[in-house]
């Protein structure tokens, strides 16, 4: 707990500013999951963009973001957005989905105009792991009691384990996948900060978690990431007795999490039934029921929808309908369908989704500013734990609609702009001095 709340003894290093600036950020991590306070992290949000400003000077901050072409072209994304609500037929809804969208301005200005150094970023991400564990932590007692007063198991899984913190599972999962990888780059720079007898567990009951929360795509991710650790330990680091290590890890815990947890499985049985009929009635698939080839299930509800938005993306394809209209749009394809499953359900795709709403160049632009170039600047620098961040998700918007959920738009806002923070400007000494 000394080095959470910097009292350990490498904590003299950090000046005021940055003293200030980590313990805000800290409680925006801790925010995140706060029960029944869903309003907190967007109140620290602007704690964070007002409090930039006394971090270092206007000039240094323009300096700054003129180095950092992602976090212009986020901001550029962000205003197209806002010219797409004021054209679109239907404007209190395209004013609603910008609202949902405004960290996509505020978290960049404020976390893209700042420099964080190595040490900081180093205890900014300790930070973002311990909170998360503490997260899950908490969301498993919380399920268990609730399983032991009712007898139903299923309240340890999926959606029911993460209701207490007011998060679907999908983004929890990525949370959880996150601080992961928190915990694998701590573990890869030998950092002090995080002890192997700590590591070792916490990584371990964080894998059963994300196991319980049963997302398929954040668990598959996870699997090949992990996969590509233990190859990366026996090739690179001529560590075979390592590199062996994780992968029997990874097959005796997973054999032992299936035996335990067999409802997760279901989850991925849903893909081998992708065939769909719009026109189909039938009730939805459930992990804790058996599965049948003519139910709705997660792939084939999805795979219906996409059908449909292509289907619009085709009839708007360089302007898009824009966002105050695509939801009337996707709607439309819905009732000719006549595909009543569909009926209020977003894209489940944020690339298609993107270019439905703001057409090609939108998506060019979604595409360069939050992946292209934080990738490339990620590799160039041999940032790997940026480009892990990255490629979760990159991954992850394939299946969901981030940018629908304000929760959504603020993990993409912040941590693709704390990604561009860490790195070191050019001429850093000479152009900008001492912050």
């Amino acid at each position: 707990m000394k080095t959470l709340f910097l009292l350990d003894d490498h904590s003299y290093q950090f000046n005021k500013r940055e003293r200030w600036l980590y313990f805000i950020l800290l409680s925006f991590f801790f925010s995140l999951y706060m029960p029944g306070i869903t309003w907190l992290y967007n109140v620290l949000m602007y704690v964070i963009f007002v409090y930039s400003f006394f971090y270092n000077s206007l000039a240094t901050k323009w300096l700054l973001i003129k180095q950092r072409a992602d976090i212009i072209l986020i901001i550029i994304f962000f205003l197209l957005n806002c010219v797409s609500a004021l054209i679109s037929n239907n404007l209190k809804v395209g004013i609603s989905f910008v609202g949902l969208r405004i960290s996509l301005l505020v978290l960049p200005v404020a976390i893209g105009s700042i420099y964080i150094r190595k040490d900081l970023k180093d205890r900014l991400i300790f930070a973002f792991a311990v909170a998360t564990s503490f997260a899950a932590f908490g969301c498993l007692l919380w399920s268990i009691s609730q399983f032991l007063k009712s007898g139903d198991t299923s309240l340890i899984y999926n959606d029911n384990l993460s209701a207490i913190i007011n998060l679907q599972s999908i983004y929890f999962a990525m949370f959880i996948n996150m601080a992961l990888f928190s915990l694998f780059y701590l573990a890869i720079i030998k950092s002090k900060l995080l002890p192997v007898k700590i590591l070792v567990p916490l990584s371990l009951f964080l894998l059963i978690i994300q196991f319980l929360l049963a997302s398929r795509i954040a668990i598959i991710l996870l699997f090949f990431i992990i996969i590509v650790l233990a190859f990366y330990y026996i090739i690179q680091q001529k560590k075979l007795i390592t590199g062996l290590s994780i992968l029997s890890f990874l097959l005796i815990g997973s054999f032992l999490l299936i035996r335990v947890f067999p409802q997760t499985i279901n989850r991925f049985r849903e893909l081998e039934y992708t065939k769909y009929d719009f026109k189909n009635t039938a009730k939805d698939s459930h992990f804790t029921r058996p599965l049948t080839a003519d139910q709705w299930n997660g792939a084939n509800t999805r795979m219906a929808v996409w059908n449909c938005a292509w289907v619009v993306i085709k009839n708007n394809i360089f302007f898009g309908t824009q966002i105050g209209d695509k939801k009337e749009a996707l709607k439309q394809q819905y009732i000719a369908k006549d595909f009543k499953e569909g009926f209020n359900k977003n894209t489940h795709n944020n690339y298609l989704d993107v270019w439905m709403s703001l057409g090609l160049i939108g998506l060019i632009l979604f595409l360069s500013g939050f992946f292209i170039i934080p990738l490339y600047q990620s590799f160039i620098v041999k940032d790997w734990y940026g480009l892990l961040l990255v490629i979760a998700f990159i991954v992850s918007l394939t299946t969901e609609t981030y940018m629908d959920r304000t929760m959504g738009n603020t993990m993409l806002a912040f941590f693709l702009s704390f990604i561009a923070g860490y790195k070191k400007p050019q001429d850093f000494n000479e152009n900008f001095g001492k912050f």
